[in-house]
């Protein structure tokens, strides 16, 4: 059964990562032109993430919904959300959904949730490229993706993880006040 508290949690994260997409995310391809460029804020989003996936508790299809309602505020207004883009977020949100959501039980019951979500975060944020290049042979030649893609690969994990960790630090004060 899914509550307001789960409703207004998806549309505000939605909304709010939306917005800093908007605003920020897509600054580095406008000054630049480099196409996957906004890769370098993964952070950002990582940490945003982090601190929605774990007030999820588990629940199911909660991570999806929110990855849906995100990619089509993004698609509509975003130039570079294209196709690649839209089915690679769409894919991995919903692996991120299924698996790691099946093992957010056990980790609770170990108290390792930080390792959850260093894992979540580490694993979204090391295959979405890899899903977009894969959906952009269809799309376009692999030249135009592939170089900026592998060279800020490293960078993207390293900031996920970052992320994870200081997302769920931040979770646990969020949890505390409550």
């Amino acid at each position: 059964m899914w509550n307001s508290r789960d409703i207004a949690l998806i549309i505000m994260f939605a909304v709010l990562s939306f917005v800093f997409q908007v605003l920020i995310g897509q600054i580095p391809n406008l000054i630049t032109g480099i196409a996957g460029i906004g890769y370098v804020f993964t952070i950002v989003y990582s940490i945003t993430q982090t601190v929605l996936w774990l007030m999820f508790e588990g629940r199911r299809w909660r991570i999806f919904t929110y990855g849906l309602l995100f990619t089509l505020l993004c698609m509509s207004v975003i130039q570079s959300w294209t196709p690649p883009v839209v089915m690679a977020t769409i894919l991995n949100i919903f692996i991120v959904d299924l698996v790691f959501n099946s093992l957010h039980g056990s980790f609770e019951r170990k108290n390792k949730l930080v390792w959850w979500a260093i894992l979540t975060q580490g694993y979204y944020w090391t295959t979405h490229p890899l899903l977009v290049l894969s959906f952009s042979r269809i799309f376009f030649p692999i030249e135009v993706v592939a170089p900026i893609m592998f060279l800020i690969l490293p960078l993207m994990i390293i900031e996920a993880i970052a992320g994870g960790y200081i997302g769920y630090r931040i979770y646990r004060r969020v949890e505390k006040l409550a």
